[in-house]
């Protein structure tokens, strides 16, 4: 299957993805449809892990809110202190307006809640990837 054109950097590399959450269900169903869609996709399980890897640069993160060790706001907020400027979508079972909010103040660049549609959220990801 040919990669998806916002799969592909202007450099004609794939586009780097960190998948980061906590559930290993979530990780394997969005790594198996990006790798499907030719995206490289990296995963992570737990806060201090995705602090780390983001340092390596990504195309876009999909964030989970409450992982163990750091949460995902705290995560955003270490990157950014570090100079980072990775474009994040949070993805998250909170369903509150205040983390919404918190969350895109802090330069999430969307946020997903769970349960979600498979296909919105390989949009969102086209869509984030052509800003």
């Amino acid at each position: 299957m040919a990669a998806r054109p916002d799969a592909i950097s202007p450099v004609n590399k794939p586009r780097r993805i960190l998948i980061a959450d906590d559930s290993e269900t979530v990780t394997t169903l969005l790594r198996v449809a990006l790798e499907q869609s030719g995206y490289e996709v990296t995963t992570a399980s737990d806060g201090q892990e995705t602090y780390e890897l983001g340092k390596e640069g990504f195309d876009l993160v999909i964030l989970d809110q409450l992982m163990p060790g750091l949460l995902g706001l705290e995560i955003i907020d270490k990157w950014r202190e570090d100079g980072l400027d990775l474009k994040v979508i949070m993805l998250s079972g909170v369903d509150d307006e205040k983390t919404v909010v918190d969350s895109l103040d802090k330069g999430a660049v969307d946020y997903v809640r769970k349960p979600f549609q498979l296909t919105e959220i390989l949009a969102r990801v086209r869509h984030r990837l052509r800003d």
